[in-house]
């Protein structure tokens, strides 16, 4: 897989998410903190709801940036591989620590998508 096609698909699944976390902001935040209060919920709510915004626009930029010079791609997709693994290790923390219910699809999913964007990343040119 070329860098600027795995930059597509980052890109978009980190819209698509964005878009998803505003809509289910508050089903998602009951789910994974079964036992807030009200107000905690709605902590949570709000956080979810701005983080989807940062999703969003993360996920826009990185979209945008998929037909720039291999050089330019190969650095921006580095950085996403080192943001996604980073990602995946504070879920990771979260269920060690059970702070939090984490989903391990979503674990799985944000630790390869890490790990191949950095091989694709690092890897020579052909």
């Amino acid at each position: 897989m070329s860098p600027q096609n795995l930059l597509r698909v980052i890109g978009a699944g980190l819209i698509i998410q964005g878009l998803l976390f505003f809509a289910f902001a508050a089903p998602l935040t009951e789910q994974i903190f079964p036992g807030a209060g009200d107000e905690a919920r709605h902590v949570g709510i709000i956080m979810r709801q701005s983080l989807a915004g940062m999703s969003f626009l993360g996920g826009l930029v990185i979209f945008l940036v998929r037909g720039e010079s291999d050089r330019v791609a190969r650095r921006v997709l580095f950085g996403c591989g080192i943001g996604l693994t980073a990602i995946a290790l504070s879920m990771v923390r979260v269920i060690v620590t059970h702070a939090a219910v984490v989903p391990i699809p979503g674990l799985v999913i944000y630790l390869g998508t890490g790990l191949i964007a950095i091989f694709i990343a690092t890897s020579t040119r052909r």
